[in-house]
């Protein structure tokens, strides 16, 4: 049995142990482009600052919709592990490496182009646009290399192994630190400069991932002569990928649209809005990684036909998130203003992200059901009815609720309100869906080359 696997041992050991480097991984990742607002906060203007939070909604899309692609080919190679098919485990990691190469260069292109329409959507100030633009099109001619990392640590994630892209992420991370720090506070190149870190930050990120796959002995092992693009593969990581991808980035985009009404407001409220945003980030990663181990956990005791440790594993999964993310909650409540002062020294900018840290810090616990559930079900196969619920609550009746509500009461606290109800309706959709799900006749699917 490979030694990653999690179909054996102490469940909330396993879970959890998993689930750290995972957490990790996330801290760096968002590490990126808070070092970016951390930096131009203090060597640049609020101007800039605001203008790299302005960006962040945009970037966040990109990623959640890669780690929804990489969630299937995770899902997929985890069954396969549990139900020890090794030929379409190495079918699986061959053929998404190739979508993530193809899926990377065509977005990079698009990107660059469409970033300054796609800034003015969000009504971005005239003031801030130059620098939003710049930096989103330097960020999107590295993107190919978010998107090989993604993947990449999700081969290796599935396979039981989440640790080897945690040490690859603080080899990046240090890196980026050190690079934009002389971009930025020694050669002034400004917001430009912290975009370009960040580029070549991911572009090494991803020349580690695939380099460690090349060398391994495992059934991960990646051969560039054998990438190809397998139509079975193909399929199965698009049904479960792409719905949780669409998931993740229509919700970005509700998020850019809520960044829209937010924009309307002065600098230093918009400003404010970005050094919380950075914060809660961060405070929401336990969930993020809990969400991404439950997944796996669950992929792999269903492909060995363990369905009672599957079900336990999720129940434990809420159980270890509800403690942490409380625990959490009264933390950032307690120390708000040492956590937004951070990001900035300014006075005026920690008053303003007063009130949208203290919301999110009071309401983070409703993201176990819209994370840990959705997890599972991913897990199994089941993504339509999670995917909807969320598109539905967070985007439509998200923007219904902003349209109606800013008519009467314009303000920082009824915008930030439409968080925590709409997770609070898609949770209980969720939970429906969750306690009718029947995975008693799961049987696990091999690829057709193994039949």
């Amino acid at each position: 049995m490979n030694k990653g696997t999690l179909t054996e041992g102490t469940i909330w050991k396993k879970i959890l142990i998993f689930a750290l480097p995972l957490m990790a991984s996330q801290f760096l990742q968002q590490f990126y482009n808070t070092i970016d607002a951390i930096v131009v906060g203090n060597y640049v203007s609020n101007q800039a600052l605001a203008a790299v939070g302005i960006t962040g909604p945009i970037v966040n899309m990109i990623v959640a919709f890669f780690a929804g692609v990489s969630t299937g080919a995770s899902v997929i190679i985890s069954q396969y592990t549990g139900a020890e098919d090794h030929t379409g485990v190495s079918d699986a990691v061959h053929t998404s490496m190739s979508l993530a190469i193809l899926l990377g260069v065509l977005l990079s292109f698009v990107g660059y182009f469409v970033s300054p329409g796609i800034l003015k959507l969000m009504k971005t100030p005239e003031d801030m646009m130059q620098d939003a633009a710049s930096y989103l099109r330097v960020y999107f001619i590295g993107l190919v290399g978010l998107t090989i990392y993604n993947i990449g640590a999700a081969i290796l994630n599935a396979s039981g192994d989440s640790k080897r892209p945690l040490y690859f992420l603080i080899v990046s991370t240090i890196f980026h630190t050190a690079v934009v720090y002389v971009l930025v506070a020694v050669f002034d190149m400004g917001i430009v400069g912290a975009a370009l870190a960040t580029t070549a930050s991911q572009v090494l990120s991803s020349i580690l991932v695939v380099v460690s796959l090349m060398r391994s002995d495992g059934f991960t092992h990646l051969n560039l002569r054998a990438l190809r693009i397998d139509k079975y593969i193909v399929k199965r990581i698009t049904s479960i990928g792409i719905p949780a991808a669409l998931q993740q980035s229509i919700v970005s985009i509700s998020n850019i649209v809520v960044t829209s009404y937010i924009n309307a407001l002065e600098t230093i409220t918009i400003a404010g809005y970005s050094v919380a945003q950075k914060a809660d980030g961060f405070l929401m990663i336990p969930t993020f990684g809990l969400g991404l181990s439950t997944t796996t956990f669950v992929g792999q005791n269903l492909g060995a036909k363990q369905v009672q440790r599957a079900r336990k594993g999720v129940s434990t999964a809420i159980i270890l998130n509800l403690s942490i993310t409380a625990v959490l909650s009264v933390f950032s409540a307690i120390f708000i203003y040492p956590l937004l002062g951070i990001f900035t020294s300014d006075q005026e900018v920690i008053l303003a992200g007063y009130d949208f840290l203290m919301i999110y810090s009071v309401t983070r616990v409703l993201l176990t059901l819209t994370n840990i559930l959705p997890g599972a079900l991913r897990g199994s196969g089941d993504v339509k009815v999670a995917t909807w619920a969320c598109i539905g609550s967070f985007v439509v009746l998200r923007q219904i609720y902003l349209a109606i509500v800013t008519k009467y009461v314009y303000s920082t606290i009824s915008i930030m309100l439409c968080y925590p109800i709409t997770w609070a309706i898609a949770g209980i959709i969720i939970i429906f869906h969750y306690r009718r799900s029947d995975w008693s006749g799961y049987e696990p699917k091999v690829s057709e080359l193994s039949t």
